[in-house]
């Protein structure tokens, strides 16, 4: 049960990384088309390999705390990972999943709203990649509600967030407005 525990994070954390990978050289491309490819195998994936094993990583830690005498559902470190999977696992299920489709959908018909719900999903899939590697913490350091370590957890997603936050805005931003060339006369 552990291993399997561990084996469907690693592809569940480890797949939402290299997505994102994936997502950062198409943004540098520039090319609709494979944006469009991008959108629909981010939902292919979605769907068949990170749903059903994040369903084995969560169906297997259950199993673990029920055959276990020294862990239990009250342990907090337990009910924080339960807290934020519940958050990433329907995030994925109901938004990431379904949207990655539309806007593969919506690249490939050359839509104006397509770069824009794009970066969107980037950035919310970059924090939900945040929430992953803060259920990694919490299920490795399990730290209690009033411990230093789930402080230290906190603050260190927090600076994570704020950083795809900010590249999220700068990727948002409207180009500015190209410079005049210095006119013959202001010499």
């Amino acid at each position: 049960l552990l291993f399997l525990h561990v084996a469907m994070a690693v592809i569940w954390v480890g797949g939402s990384l290299v997505m994102q990978l994936f997502a950062f050289r198409v943004s540098l491309a520039r090319d609709p088309a494979r944006t469009a490819a991008l959108g629909r195998d981010l939902e292919w994936i979605g769907t068949r390999v990170f749903v059903p094993a994040s369903l084995l990583a969560f169906l297997s830690g259950v199993l673990l705390v029920v055959e276990s005498d020294f862990l239990g559902f009250g342990d907090d470190w337990i009910v924080m990972g339960l807290l934020l999977y519940a958050v990433t696992f329907f995030a994925g299920l109901l938004f990431f999943g379904p949207e990655s489709g539309r806007v593969g959908k919506l690249v490939h018909e050359g839509s104006p709203e397509a770069g824009r719900r794009m970066a969107r999903l980037i950035f919310l899939t970059r924090l939900d990649l945040v929430l992953l590697f803060l259920i990694v913490f919490v299920m490795t350091v399990k730290p209690s509600w009033n411990d230093q370590a789930l402080l230290t957890g906190i603050v260190g997603a927090l600076l994570a967030a704020g950083i795809v936050w900010w590249r999220y805005r700068a990727a948002i931003a409207p180009a500015p407005p190209p410079s005049e060339p210095p006119s013959a006369t202001s010499a």
